[in-house]
Parts: C-alpha cells; sequence; structure tokens
C-alpha cells in the first residue's frame, strides 16, 4: 500500500470514529506516554509494591501476617467446587474416574515442562525463555509493551499465538487440579515453580506476554483457579508474591482495556479477569474500582455483543463461545458473591447458550465458522477443541432448561468445577427434553440450521447466509474482524458424519498464503466470480468493501429449505448477484441451488470443501466420497470438475481443525467461464442407499437428477421451486 493510500484510509477510519471513541483513544495515548517514561525510569513496582496497594485493614500493624491468614477465607469468594475438597475427591474416584486419570496425564507432562498446543509439542528441561518464540526459538524485544511489534504479521520473530499461548498458562490448572484432587505434592511445587518462573522471566510491563491486554487476562484466570485449589497449602513467601502478580495483572488490565480497538471477546475477556479479581481479592485497596469498572464494561457494552438471536457480533462460532465463556464465569461468580450481573447479561448468556444448541452438530462439535484459537476460558478439562457441550451442561442447571440437558448430553467437568456437586445433584433431577423445533432460522446471524432430528445420526445442514461481521462497512473504510467471506456457505452432516466442513483458520501471524488463503472465499463451500472474494481483503483480519446478505425465504419442516443471496459480486456495469437456496429432505439428502445473473463474459467458481477422506468424480456430474455421501450435479452450461487433496498451495484441499493444523482433505472445484445473463447450476448429496443401488442418477439432457427411494424417485430438477421449496 502506496503513502497516500494508507494515510486515505486511516483518515477514513477517524472520520467513522464517534467523538468517544476518539477522546477515549486520545486519553489512552496520555496514558501510553506516562507509563513509558515510568517505565524507562524503572518506577512502575516499587519495593513495597504490594503493601501500598492493600485496603488499609491490611496495611496498618503485621501486614505480612494478615496477608497470609487471609489465605484461609479465599475459597469463600470463588467458584463453589474448591470448597469440597471431600466431595470432589469421592467424585473423581468414582463417575469422573477417567477425567482425573485424564487430569494426571496432564500434570504429569507439565511437571516435565513439556507443553502441546497448535499440533506441536514444546519441552523445556532447564529455565523457560518465556518471550523467546517456542517454534522459531527466536527472542521477542524484551522493551515497554506497546513498542513490541505483535501486530504486524510476521515481523521475524515468529507468530506471536504461540508465545502467547505458553504464556497463558493454562496448565497450571491441571497442576493445581492434581494436587487438589490427589493430593500431589510434585504438582504444588511444580506449579509454584512456572509461576515464579514466569513472574521472573516478564517483568511488569516489558515485553510480549504484556502486549495485548486478553494475555493478562487469560493468565489472570489460570492463576485464580490455581490460586484458589492450592490457597490452604502454599508457603507463605510465594503466597505474597504470587498476590503481588495478581495485582499487578489486575492493575495493567484495568489501565489497557481494549475499549475500541479490541471490543468483543478481547474486551469482554479482560473485564472479566478484572471483575474476578475485583471479587476475590479485597485485600486490594483497588477491588471495589476494579469491580466497578469491570461491570460497568459487562453491562453497559452488552448491546455490542450478541445479536438478538443469541450469535455474538464478530460471526466467529469459536469467538462466539470465548465471549459467551467470559460472559459465565462473571455471571456465575458475581453470583457467588451476592454481586449479581443485570438480568439483560443474564438473557444475553441463554440466548447465546440456545445459539449454541442449535448449531451443535451431530457429532457434539460446534461448526468450525470465522476465526479461532485454541483460547478457551472455560477449559478445566481437555475436550477436543470444538465440543462446546460443557457449557450448555452448566446452562442447564443455571437457568434450569431441559433441552440444554438434552443436547448437552451429560455434565462434564468443567461443569462440575463451576457448580460443584450440588450443580450435578441439580443437573441429575432435571428431565432431558430434546428440543421442539428441528430447524430454525437465526435472522440476526443469518444461519439456517436444519436438521432431521437431535439424535447423533442425524442429517444436519447449516447455511450462512449473514453478514460478514456486524459493522462491517459497504465502502472502503476498513474494519477488521473475525468474519471471514464466507456468504452462502454450507456445512453438512449426512445419517452423523461430516460431508461437507468449513476449512477454519491455519493462523494469524504467519503470513503469506496459508495465512489468507483460509479467510478468504475460497476456502468455503459457497462461490467466487472472476477470482474475487466477497469483500476486499486489504490483510490479516482487515477488510472493506464487505456485502450486504438478504435472506429471501425459508421453512422449517421436514424438508426445511432456505434462500438467500447477497451483492458482494454485483457493483458494477458487469456485476453478479449470486442466489443460492438449500434444501435438506427426507431420505438423507440435501439440495443446493445457484443463480447467477449478471452481464459480462465471468468466471463461475464454486468450491465443496469434504471432512478428510477419499472423494473421486466416478462420471461427468457425479463423485462419491468415502462411502459416506454421492453428490451430483447439473446445469444448464457446461462446467469443469477437478478435485484437490493436499496439493501445494493452501486451495489445493486443506483444513485446519485448530491453529497452526493443517490437515489434508478433499476438495471439489465447479467451475464455468463464458458470457453471463443468467445461469443455474443445481447439486444434490445424499448418504448413499443401503441397499447397494445406485443413489444418484442423472439425465443431462433433461438436465433433472432422481434420487432413489424405497417409495420410488425424487426428482431435481433446474427449476428453484422444484428444487429447493418442494
Amino acid at each position: 500500500m502506496g503513502l497516500s493510500g494508507g494515510l486515505t484510509r486511516r483518515l477514513s477510519k477517524l472520520r467513522a470514529m464517534s467523538a468517544r471513541e476518539i477522546a477515549t483513544r486520545v486519553a489512552y495515548k496520555a496514558t501510553l506516554a506516562s507509563e513509558k517514561r515510568a517505565h524507562a525510569a524503572g518506577t512502575l513496582v516499587p519495593p513495597d509494591y504490594l503493601q501500598r496497594n492493600l485496603t488499609g485493614e491490611f496495611r496498618s500493624g503485621n501486614w505480612r501476617a494478615a496477608l497470609i491468614a487471609s489465605r484461609a477465607r479465599a475459597g469463600e469468594r470463588f467458584f463453589a467446587s474448591v470448597r469440597e475438597q471431600d466431595a470432589l475427591r469421592r467424585l473423581f474416584d468414582g463417575p469422573f474416574a477417567a477425567e482425573r486419570d485424564s487430569c494426571l496425564r496432564e500434570a504429569a507432562l507439565a511437571k516435565e515442562r513439556r507443553f502441546e498446543f497448535f499440533g506441536g509439542s514444546y519441552h523445556y528441561p532447564g529455565a523457560i525463555p518465556w518471550q523467546d518464540d517456542p517454534v522459531t526459538g527466536k527472542a521477542w524485544p524484551r522493551v515497554y509493551h506497546a513498542e513490541v511489534p505483535v501486530h504486524g504479521g510476521d515481523v521475524g520473530f515468529g507468530d506471536v499465538k504461540h508465545v502467547w499461548e505458553l504464556s497463558r498458562q493454562q496448565y497450571l490448572i491441571d497442576l493445581a487440579k492434581a494436587h487438589f484432587i490427589a493430593d500431589d505434592a510434585q504438582s504444588l511445587a511444580a506449579m509454584r515453580d512456572l509461576v515464579r518462573s514466569w513472574v521472573a522471566g516478564n517483568p511488569y510491563a516489558t515485553g510480549v506476554n504484556w502486549a495485548c491486554a486478553l494475555e493478562p487476562a487469560f493468565r489472570a484466570w489460570s492463576w485464580l483457579w490455581a490460586y484458589h485449589l492450592t490457597a490452604p497449602r502454599l508457603d507463605d513467601d510465594f503466597h505474597l508474591e504470587w498476590l503481588q502478580a495478581l495485582h499487578l495483572h489486575g492493575h495493567f488490565i484495568a489501565r489497557h482495556l481494549e475499549h475500541y480497538s479490541s471490543p468483543y471477546n478481547h474486551l469482554i475477556g479482560e473485564a472479566s479477569a478484572l471483575y474476578a479479581i475485583g471479587l476475590c481479592l479485597p485485600e486490594f485497596s483497588a477491588a471495589g474500582r476494579w469491580k466497578a469498572l469491570a461491570r460497568s464494561v459487562l453491562e453497559r457494552r452488552l448491546p455490542e455483543q450478541f445479536y438478538e438471536d443469541g450469535g455474538t457480533s464478530e460471526q466467529s462460532t469459536f469467538y462466539h463461545h470465548a465471549t459467551l465463556g467470559f460472559y459465565l464465569l462473571s455471571a456465575l461468580l458475581g453470583r457467588i458473591n451476592r454481586e449479581d450481573l443485570s438480568s439483560q447479561v443474564w438473557r444475553a448468556i441463554e440466548r447465546g447458550l440456545e445459539f449454541s444448541m442449535q448449531m451443535t452438530m451431530p457429532d457434539g462439535h460446534t461448526p468450525e465458522i470465522g476465526g479461532a484459537d485454541d483460547g478457551k476460558p472455560i477449559r478445566l478439562e481437555h475436550l477436543p477443541l470444538w465440543d462446546f457441550r460443557p457449557y450448555l451442561a452448566i446452562g442447564a442447571v443455571a437457568l434450569g432448561r431441559s433441552d440444554f440437558k438434552a443436547v448437552a448430553g451429560r455434565f462434564y467437568e468443567d461443569a462440575l468445577w463451576l457448580l460443584g456437586s450440588k450443580g450435578l445433584t441439580a443437573f441429575e433431577s432435571i428431565p432431558a427434553e430434546a428440543p421442539s423445533t428441528t430447524a430454525v432460522l437465526l435472522p440476526a446471524t443469518g444461519y439456517f440450521v436444519a436438521r432431521s432430528d437431535w439424535s447423533a445420526r442425524a442429517d444436519y445442514l447449516c447455511f450462512d447466509a449473514g453478514e460478514q461481521a456486524a459493522g462491517m462497512r459497504t465502502d472502503s473504510v476498513p474494519n477488521s474482524m473475525h468474519g471471514h467471506a464466507d456468504c452462502l456457505s454450507v456445512v453438512l452432516a449426512l445419517d452423523g458424519r461430516r460431508v461437507l466442513v468449513d476449512s477454519g483458520l491455519f493462523a494469524y501471524n504467519c503470513g503469506g498464503p496459508w495465512e489468507a488463503h483460509f479467510r478468504e472465499t475460497a476456502a468455503h463451500n459457497t462461490a467466487r466470480i472472476d477470482g474475487r472474494d466477497q469483500a476486499l481483503h486489504i490483510g490479516k483480519m482487515a477488510w472493506s468493501n464487505s456485502y450486504r446478505a438478504t435472506i429471501e425465504g425459508s421453512q422449517a419442516g421436514p424438508d426445511a429449505w432456505a434462500v438467500a443471496s447477497h451483492d458482494g459480486y454485483a457493483r458494477g456495469p458487469e456485476g453478479v448477484r449470486h442466489r443460492r437456496a438449500v434444501c435438506l429432505r427426507r431420505g438423507h439428502y440435501a439440495i443446493v441451488w445457484d443463480e447467477f445473473e449478471g452481464a459480462g463474459a465471468h468466471t463461475l467458481e464454486i468450491n465443496y470443501q469434504f471432512a478428510p477422506g477419499d472423494l473421486a468424480i466416478v462420471a461427468p456430474g457425479l463423485a462419491t466420497f468415502q462411502g459416506a455421501a454421492d453428490m451430483a450435479w447439473v446445469s444448464d452450461q457446461s462446467w469443469d470438475a477437478s478435485t484437490h487433496h493436499g496439493g501445494a498451495g493452501p486451495d489445493e484441499g486443506w483444513i485446519c481443525p485448530s491453529l497452526g493444523v493443517r490437515v489434508p482433505a478433499p476438495r471439489l472445484r465447479l467451475m464455468h467461464r463464458g458470457p453471463l445473463t443468467r445461469t443455474v447450476l443445481v447439486s444434490v448429496l445424499a448418504a448413499p442407499a443401503a441397499s447397494g443401488l445406485a443413489r444418484l442418477t442423472i439425465d443431462s439432457n433433461a438436465r433433472v437428477i432422481r434420487v432413489a427411494q424405497a417409495s420410488g424417485a425424487d426428482l431435481v430438477t433446474l427449476d428453484p421451486i422444484r428444487a429447493a421449496r418442494p
């Protein structure tokens, strides 16, 4: 980007800001300038820092003894489980024995200083260089935190997500749990050593691990869990050291809340951690002020976080659960301390859980839509990354919802730690009742979800017909969001088996095509035109000229359907409008009907990303996938078909089930080139016929796909009424 172009975009962003945002940003610049001077002078953390930041009760007399004695009351303000050691030990010796074994395995790795994340394993038999990238081994600059170049993409040190993940210290929870449920003294010692090592290696406000306020927030939650699980057994000196470190985290978060730079899951995560520190550590003189500030953020900024249908405005299913998880932690902890958050917060939590329930696939996972990393606010157990059913188990008890219990399936360890043994008893007393509907339109987020039933063998279809993210602009003013350019994309399971999947996200900061591709349109089960994205990808999370989506109609019921379109390609004299209809039919098959209308000559491209397995084109217009599905397509024009599986580039058959992890998976690409006024392509994906007879057959002359049924054959034509609206 040229200098003038960059200046123009910065000016356009400035013009788009409210007066309040400008004032907040100016005040924050002043805070940074003052803090930087104190950092350079070495006065940020004076020798008597902890004593001077205690309440008057603790500052007078023998403050050390008083603060040490406060350990005995620590559990009163945290989650009930930390006060139920005997009851939880019995549960972990009984119905949660498998979770006990998992905890001890994870704790054993942490004791050896072996850490696994983002598909890698990192071993530190000696001192841990906390500010070195775990992958490249390169040291991030040990400078004032605001000067660490963490937002510049690939700046030569490595993907900052790796060094951050190590310093979130969620493995401390496994060590603390191992001590709590199995009286493992070695885990307690390892936890203490890892905390001391981190504090020594990361001076306050110095280096990469302070460069984003969400990182101290995640770390603070890890520390709060570990502290409250082990407080009665901490030695005096370490207890005081850890309290000082926790105060510094609260102090930092309060000064560096990302009010406008990242006002969604980041801001809510930061406020959640600050609220918890204020609630749980009233010994700090700032505790009341921090609680009030954090509560103000959690309540005042609530309308920006969730749509009316429960989804979060970032249009990312992972970050939906990040924001929802932080709110759940805060609301439950506030209730324990008799400082309940507003009824509006609880209503938003319930809507957010309803959204999560509706999106849950037959295998219990959530579709991998939008940006993601491994940052789970509620992570007391080690489940697959995309399994968020513990949230529903928690919601079943907190909100008395039978449908949440039915979809959760069981009471998870995460729920046990948050709700305690009484939560388990309450969960068991709630009747499990499957949700009453099998198809739902979520009009604000734009998702249409249909399923044959709520069993693990269900057919399931999720149709993304919403905006890229809330607030995305159609002009050249750039926005940064976790939402991808994936309008009209489809996720599909048949007979409980995944067929079409979202390709996920590979990296945030590696640079090049492997970082960019998985955000762009080509990575999703939708259409590209002339090699363009539906919006203009500026780089990383930044987009401009986003699209507007229109849901044109939908119908619930056994043969549920929806129709939607977007204008991402429709601008200009030779623009093209893409309209798509989807239908989940009885008989284990789905229809996707695509219409393109416009002028001029164009290249039309539709990608279908399949789950890992074998995909083969077996005849013109006919493919088969891994014994899980057959696919047929017909059109009024000729389309070239090709398959790609684990090729050299990211667009040649790859999915990313976790950040930094790529797995080969087949992609079917259909392409048509030529003059365009109107053309239609219809695709059918069907579970194979149990009899072994051909399930899908094509009559190219009649442009009809026949779907074999026990009672005869359904005919799918290019007519949208016949295709999508039976």
